[in-house]
């Protein structure tokens, strides 16, 4: 018993079940929303503290900065940081918003736009200032996707720069979505002191990378 709750306390968890490590740096906290069962690991920074001052009266509410869907998970080192540029002599940010069903990997940085649903993104990539990804894409590990471009859905992408090298199936959607409860599910499994084994069984889909592997595909591990 007293291990698990050493394990447990090295997260905080929310009242809408997210778990942010406590080993995480989250700066400018009242300016991230986090939708609900989104996962934060260690080592990961979330740049909340990165806004500009709003005109609207001082009695509204403060704007959020970094929004971050349901069912997200946010893997060691990612870093997340709106986009910002200079106007009028001054320096502007602007928010940055990721949908629902959203994996991004290990040491990758952030300061897209907009972040669609069902996106997978791999590790060691750079998401430039202002991209914007649309719904339903890949992007494989190590790609460096340009300030300002724009995703197509449906796309894999991958490279440096990003380009468009095939198509994910209509499926993807709902792949994307089962493997994101997924992936939620073990790691509260696993925080609770559950062996992996009993997890895949109870959780994970035996077919699951016969369905829809495109990482297997393309040759990555």
């Amino acid at each position: 018993m007293t291990s698990r709750r050493q394990t447990r306390g090295e997260y905080i968890e929310t009242e809408s079940g997210n778990r942010i490590s406590r080993k995480a740096v989250i700066l400018g906290s009242q300016h991230i929303l986090l939708g609900g069962r989104s996962t934060i690991l260690p080592e990961c920074v979330v740049r909340g503290d990165l806004h500009s001052p709003s005109s609207a009266a001082a009695t509204s509410p403060a704007p959020a900065s970094v929004n971050i869907g349901r069912y997200n998970f946010l893997e060691r080192g990612v870093v997340i940081r709106p986009p910002f540029k200079f106007y009028k002599g001054s320096l502007v940010y602007y928010p940055l918003k990721i949908g629902n069903f959203v994996t991004i990997g290990t040491n990758t940085i952030v300061e897209a736009a907009t972040i669609g649903s069902y996106v997978k993104i791999g590790s060691n990539c750079v998401i430039g200032k202002f991209a914007i990804i649309k719904d339903c894409v890949l992007v494989l590990d190590g790609t460096v996707i340009p300030p300002t471009a724009c995703i197509p859905p449906f796309s894999v992408v991958a490279g440096n720069p990003a380009t468009v090298v095939d198509e994910l199936p209509e499926s993807s959607a709902e792949v994307y979505e089962r493997r994101a409860r997924q992936i939620h599910a073990l790691h509260g499994a696993t925080l609770a002191s559950m062996s992996i084994q009993e997890v895949k069984q109870s959780v994970f889909d035996d077919d699951f990378d016969e369905e829809f592997d495109l990482v297997r595909d393309f040759g990555h591990d």
